[in-house]
């Protein structure tokens, strides 16, 4: 009989894989604990009932999981990852797949490099485990900052929600504005009450950067006249809370946009009811947070360039860092600032073209609208010959089908700008690994450029060899449909250990 030494705390995940055939017993305080199992492929994958750990903990089958819905969040995840998505994100239950899959402790410090909106770092947080996590885009990473502040007082932000809701409310009266507002248990306030007398607007450099028809007239003014109520708090932590609220109202209401995944405009709104939704949402939000406040687990979030890590992380942390789990951006033709620009032109984090060129400036060039002629990191995978054949490949079928647009020419350039990213970033990374320190990279392989085929996976694994990586195994974790070729093709983790 083989004896299992499992963790038994209140966060920590209670599971373990075993190979089949291994029989378990587990003793707690001198008792025998029943165990249940389920058969997955060659392994079991085994958690305890009895245990004190709350049920959203509990590690979800991912075998049970269609390949269809694999990357959709799960409804008892949902707890502080839906205050604010990025629609090309991974969900929750990979990264707990992960923590478990490398026995991740509370010791323990994981890396998100490519962080987005926060996935991997509310997971770590959730149990009890230091993460750290760096982004270059500055909506996606000041929503990260918010999820990981868990803090605050929730009797104090139900203050604040009805100071902005009685606030706006007579905003709106004064200005002559109609939203249908009914709340039956609305919060109370001590907070004295602020008037927004004029209607705000966007500046004309504002507007030059929002795609055309992604807000109308009435639903903006009401974003706009909320934002002024919410810049009245001082509390910096409360007042961040509150816009992170207002960018899900944005994103989800206000705007006349979709994502399938590209982000596309929709049938202009008209009005939309902004009060009732903004309540509902930030009452959901603080319902989260009194479910984690005692949570004290620390998480930090950077914004910044992942190819160039030692101008964020401190040397503090060289050979400290146990642990990787990220997806970063795919070679393709996806913009991912174009994905987040409403909310961020709304809120203020982009203001002109000249914020939009220096957000992307910091990005991994993954698609035309980020490859800048004074671009040097296609340079450092010469020595690929896999690499440079496919850009090759490329800029060959560009030709012969006579594909002459300024982004077409640029396709095989994105190819070796994306790879020679990915080489500065893993190569920046390694001084910051400890030891056998495990790394799960989400990628996708692509289609995107002329139908030519790009491996991605296998390609990072040979990037990351060359630079004293071991490849650990590539899994698959589900297929995807190609948007321009409608095939299927691989969404994989890459699995590697620091040598």
């Amino acid at each position: 009989m083989l004896r299992a030494s499992i963790r038994a705390t209140k966060t920590n995940i209670t599971i373990v894989q075993l190979k089949i055939g291994a029989q378990i017993k587990m003793q707690r305080r001198g008792a025998n604990h029943l165990l249940r199992y389920i058969d997955i492929h060659d392994s079991l994958y085994i958690w305890l009932p009895n245990m004190n750990i709350r049920e959203e903990h509990r590690m979800k089958n991912i075998a049970d999981i269609g390949n269809g819905k694999r990357n959709q969040m799960l409804e008892e995840d949902s707890a502080i990852h839906n205050w604010y998505q990025f629609i090309l994100g991974y969900p929750p239950h990979l990264v707990k797949y992960y923590l478990n899959e490398f026995n991740i402790q509370q010791g323990d410090i994981v890396l998100d490099p490519f962080c987005g909106t926060g996935t991997t770092l509310v997971e770590c947080l959730k149990n009890n485990i230091k993460s750290i996590g760096i982004e270059p885009n500055p909506i996606a990473c000041f929503a990260s900052r918010v999820k990981i502040t868990i803090t605050l007082d929730p009797n104090e932000l139900r203050n604040y929600l009805g100071f902005i809701l009685n606030s706006s409310k007579l905003s709106f009266k004064h200005l002559g504005i109609k939203d249908d507002y009914f709340i039956v248990d609305e919060p109370k306030t001590k907070k004295h009450i602020v008037l927004i007398k004029s209607i705000p607007g966007l500046n004309e450099e504002k507007w030059k950067v929002v795609p055309t028809g992604f807000i109308s007239k009435k639903p903006l003014v009401k974003v706009l006249i909320i934002k002024e109520v919410i810049n009245q708090i001082e509390d910096t932590r409360i007042k961040d809370f509150f816009k992170l609220s207002l960018a899900n109202l944005i994103v989800k209401r206000a705007g006349n946009i979709a994502f399938g995944p590209e982000i596309g405009r929709t049938a202009p709104k008209e009005d939309i009811e902004a009060l009732n939704y903004y309540f509902s949402q930030s009452n959901r939000m603080i319902a989260d947070l009194e479910k984690f406040k005692h949570n004290d687990t620390k998480a930090m979030i950077i914004n910044g360039d992942s190819r160039n890590l030692d101008h964020y992380l401190d040397n503090k942390l060289l050979g400290k860092i146990n642990f990787i789990i990220t997806s970063p951006p795919y070679p393709n033709e996806k913009d991912y600032t174009r994905s987040t620009r409403l909310e961020s032109v709304i809120l203020d984090f982009i203001n002109s073209k000249d914020d939009v060129r220096e957000v992307k400036t910091n990005l991994l060039r993954s698609n035309s609208r980020t490859i800048y002629v004074t671009d040097t990191d296609g340079e450092c995978i010469k020595g690929f010959d896999r690499i440079c054949k496919i850009a090759d490949e490329i800029e060959k079928k560009r030709l012969q089908l006579k594909k002459n647009s300024g982004f077409e020419k640029l396709y095989h350039k994105i190819v070796r700008h994306y790879f020679g990213g990915m080489y500065l970033h893993l190569k920046s990374l390694k001084p910051y690994l400890a030891k056998n320190a495990k790394l799960a990279y989400v990628v996708g392989d692509q289609m995107s450029f002329f139908r030519v085929y790009i491996p991605t996976a296998e390609l990072l694994a040979e990037v990351a060899e060359s630079l004293g990586y071991r490849l650990v195994k590539i899994e698959l974790w589900r297929t995807r449909l190609a948007t321009v070729t409608k095939q299927q093709i691989n969404e994989n983790v890459l699995v590697l250990e620091n040598l």
